[in-house]
């Protein structure tokens, strides 16, 4: 039986329903099996784990300070300024661990700057972990996919990055 939606409560109506079926982008039996997923928790289970991995592949500002052999206040002008990439979690900044190299020479990619410009300000840090743990099908080195990571430390023009981005955007 389909009820009608209470705005505040995240339900379907019966006419997004009938129009996620009618458009082909879910089946009647799909779309049941999701619903049954959402309300078991299994949606706000997953979201959770993914702030949570998101959090646990990223760094601390004193470690990262330390890895970089800087202070706090040089730290944070690298941020502010669109050198490191970092986001708040629980009121504390964290550097994702993507941005760094273990070559003691580079410590971070390379066109680090032009890339973190290339993130939109509002796309959230679990899709850019996606993103930069993703092999991208724009991004090959000897016919072979690679993350971006790969591709900027094999010396890949990062516009072909900032190209995913904008493509991604339009989508």
């Amino acid at each position: 039986m389909t009820r009608e939606a209470d705005p505040g409560d995240g339900a379907l109506s019966a006419v997004q329903i009938a129009f996620l079926i009618e458009s082909g982008t879910f089946t009647a039996e799909r779309l049941a099996e999701v619903s049954e997923r959402v309300a078991r928790g299994d949606l706000e289970a997953r979201e959770r784990k993914t702030r949570q991995d998101t959090i646990d592949a990223s760094l601390s500002a004193n470690v990262v300070a330390e890895r970089l052999g800087l202070d706090i206040a040089e730290l944070r002008r690298l941020r502010s300024t669109g050198n490191l990439y970092a986001f708040r979690s629980r009121g504390r900044w964290r550097y994702p661990c993507w941005q760094f190299t273990d070559d003691r020479r580079q410590l971070l990619l390379p066109h680090l700057a032009f890339l973190i410009a290339s993130i939109p300000v509002d796309m959230h840090p679990a899709t850019v972990l996606g993103f930069m743990e993703t092999p991208q099908r724009s991004a090959q080195v000897d016919g072979r996919r690679v993350t971006p990571g790969e591709w900027l430390l094999r010396g890949g023009d990062p516009q072909v990055l900032r190209d995913i981005f904008e493509a991604f955007l339009m989508n």
